[in-house]
């Protein structure tokens, strides 16, 4: 993947800065004799392809949520979504002897705990007029490398926001974070504070164009890097290290 896309954004670091513009297919593993450690079973092509492609009405082939992103995968041990079992043991059929392995699953079941869970987990509104409309600014941020909550879905509602939300240009901002997991970890320049934008927006009235942000390794920030309002993304200027942010601009 990294081979195939990491040059997309004008460097190559490890890291996806956009992955909705990577299109590497994990097909062109696929083992051409013997199953071995350099390459993809059948089973395996196609098992990577789901998790990429996301949930989908098998007899309609609808959309029902994004997959995870390419750039994530060495988040998926053991599993990609590592609770999503418990979600179902716990949350949906109340049973902790539930086992998805015996392919018992009943949809009305499903259904109904899908309606009474949406009132605590589900913020799917996106008319946030009301807010907006009495000064309220609001900062949303997710990793791309997210392995349990597929990123996509974010972006997707901060878009919603920008149609239905009067006024959502000056009080909204999006910023996603390239080579980052869950709230955290991974590749990407993880270590910020979206508190300390929030609180100059505010109090400044200037949106934030950009946020700092570093990778931290034992201790140590060994790459610094601006996160950029969505739909930007840091670009490499073509000269000087790639692991310091005054060499990347948000285009």
């Amino acid at each position: 993947m990294l081979a195939a896309c990491d040059a997309n954004d004008g460097v190559k670091d490890g890291v996806l800065e956009n992955p909705l513009s990577c299109k590497f297919d994990p097909q062109v593993l696929a083992c051409k004799g013997a199953d071995g450690p350099s390459c993809l079973t059948p089973p395996q092509v196609a098992a990577v392809q789901k998790i990429y492609a996301g949930a989908s009405n098998p007899r309609t082939g609808e959309r029902i949520f994004p997959g995870l992103e390419r750039g994530s995968e060495l988040g998926w041990n053991p599993a990609p979504v590592g609770w999503a079992v418990d979600v179902f043991r716990y949350l949906t059929f109340k049973d902790p002897e539930w086992d998805p392995k015996t392919l018992t699953f009943d949809a009305e079941v499903a259904r109904a705990a899908r309606a009474e869970n949406s009132k605590i987990f589900d913020a799917t509104n996106a008319d946030l007029t009301p807010f907006v409309s009495r000064g309220g600014k609001l900062i949303m941020y997710q990793g791309w490398a997210e392995q349990g909550i597929p990123p996509r879905r974010i972006v997707s509602y901060y878009d919603e926001v920008q149609k239905q939300t009067k006024n959502a240009a000056d009080s909204v901002r999006l910023f996603m974070v390239p080579g980052m997991g869950h709230c955290g970890g991974g590749d990407g320049t993880s270590t910020f504070d979206m508190v300390a934008a929030l609180d100059q927006w505010a109090t400044t009235g200037k949106a934030p164009a950009s946020v700092p942000a570093s990778r931290v390794r034992n201790g140590v920030a060994d790459r610094t890097r601006p996160l950029c309002a969505w739909p930007q993304v840091a670009t490499y200027k073509g000269s000087g290290s790639i692991d310091e942010a005054v060499n990347f601009a948000c285009r």
